[in-house]
């Protein structure tokens, strides 16, 4: 008795997974996550592997590498989905060479909580400042906000009388 009551949980419980996925549009669900087709923003090309770059994640194959001091910036789109990629602290490139262009063998590796994580690159695009503001649009980041420098005013009001006798303008005394 208590194997076929375990045996009918089972079962409901398979049952209402299988609903689940089935009441699923996977329209819905595309719609719901943005797409980037390959080479849509930005032109295809390389950057230097280097230990300075910084990165900005989008999605789970998806991020923006900045080389360069953040002057450069890159999108990088990664052929395999990674739920790490967006909570990792870590990055790294791995190359044939010492460029990362996108080709056989190029991957990122995305650190996680006590295993790496290699995902191959599927390209790597040049990003000038009007696509990589559309590619953040895309995915619904603004852009980061610029430090702007406070702009001189025209200061206080301040009126001058220059007088060439002094013992002209008395002072008046002030009572206790």
């Amino acid at each position: 008795m208590h194997s076929t009551r375990a045996d009918a949980l089972v079962l409901m419980g398979l049952a209402l997974a299988a609903a689940g996925c089935a009441s699923s549009d996977p329209d819905d669900l595309a719609k719901s996550r943005p797409s980037v087709r390959a080479g849509e923003f930005g032109t295809q090309d390389c950057f230097w592997n280097s230990p300075s770059l910084s990165y900005e994640v989008l999605d789970q194959r998806n991020l923006v590498v900045f080389a360069s001091g953040r002057r450069d910036a890159y999108h990088v789109q990664v052929g395999l989905s990674s739920t790490g990629l967006r909570f990792s602290s870590q990055l790294g490139f791995v190359s044939s060479g010492s460029r990362i262009c996108g080709y056989a063998g190029d991957a990122l590796l995305v650190a996680g909580f006590g295993d790496t994580e290699r995902l191959p690159i599927n390209g790597v695009y040049r990003l000038d400042d009007t696509a990589l503001a559309g590619l953040r649009g895309r995915f619904g980041r603004a852009p980061p906000a610029e430090k702007t420098q406070p702009q001189p005013g025209p200061g206080p009001a301040v009126q001058t009388v220059l007088e060439e006798d002094s013992a002209a303008a008395p002072v008046p005394e002030q009572e206790p």
